[in-house]
């Protein structure tokens, strides 16, 4: 079943990203097309780009997951981000940060993933 939707932000992880390790073992489990938070309708997709093509105003992508394929457009206006190193140096007050987390007995919260905003790009999550 192919789908065609479009998207209001996009990430794009190169292979081998020292951030974002997938083993061959792990590849595919969280593929897939699914409902997400973000707001009405809103969805996530989990893919491998297939083909990619790109118009004067917009990026059309063909995705592949397990189970299926997508077809996104991307309009210009859409921030297009790639995870890049930073360091515990990077996280000043001021800077816009996305964390995932999970709360202790303490009523604390351990941090298994922070991204953190760097040259002027905030997390687009």
């Amino acid at each position: 079943m192919l789908e065609s939707i479009s998207r209001i932000r996009h990430h794009l992880y190169p292979p081998h990203t020292p951030e974002i390790t997938i083993t061959q073992a792990a590849r595919g489990t969280a593929e897939g097309h699914f409902p997400y938070d973000f707001g009405s309708n809103s969805t996530m997709t989990n893919a491998n780009i297939v083909s990619m093509v790109t118009g004067s105003d917009r990026r059309e992508l063909n995705l592949a997951y397990k189970g299926g394929n997508i077809q996104v457009t991307v309009p210009e206006n859409v921030p297009v981000v790639t995870p890049v190193p930073a360091s515990r140096t990077d996280l000043i007050p001021g800077k816009k940060v996305f964390l995932v987390v999970t709360p202790t007995e303490t009523n604390m919260y351990d941090a298994h993933v922070v991204f953190v905003e760097k040259n002027g790009v905030a997390p687009q999550f």
